[in-house]
């Protein structure tokens, strides 16, 4: 029998911040990574996705864990997919002198995105873009940010 088909992910990732809500005099520019699992066919392209993604600048830094179901599909041997995300984000302010411990918050996270993965070597592809649209309730004000990465899959698993 053959293994279910398997996509590993890691990357380079920025991250827009709607940081107006938090006080801030604009939006933040954050620099991180993302990883993801997923297993993009259970059923006539239907699958699930486990999606990390960790930005930092040098006033905060946000951490994001979500899970949900992810569409795939392939045109013109492209994969094109789209997914719904659920999960939390963990928010740091970096901000010197406010705390001994630096004010924190835990909240929701919920993306709504998608993205184009080329092939590119055997089991290797890569993931041109991903865009996400990123709503996150930190420190009792939504947020709602946008999210690029890209970088390399591996595939385990079927081909």
């Amino acid at each position: 029998s053959k293994l279910p088909e398997v996509d590993i992910f890691g990357g380079y990732s920025y991250l827009r911040f709607d940081a107006k809500p938090l006080g801030f005099a604009d939006s933040l520019n954050l620099n991180g990574a993302n990883v993801s699992a997923s297993m993009p066919d259970f059923y006539q392209g239907l699958g699930a996705a486990i999606d990390i993604s960790g930005h930092i600048t040098g006033q905060m830094e946000e951490f994001n864990f979500m899970i949900g179901p992810q569409y795939t599909f392939e045109w013109k041997g492209m994969r094109l997919y789209g997914h719904g995300l659920y999960g939390r984000a963990r928010d740091r302010l970096r901000l010197p002198g406010t705390t001994v411990v630096e004010p924190s918050s835990l909240s929701r996270a919920i993306a709504f995105g998608g993205g184009v993965d080329v092939p590119f070597k055997g089991r290797f592809s890569l993931r041109a873009i991903q865009a996400d649209y990123l709503i996150t309730d930190e420190f009792g004000s939504s947020q709602h940010n946008v999210r690029l990465s890209t970088g390399l899959i591996y595939r385990f698993g079927k081909k």
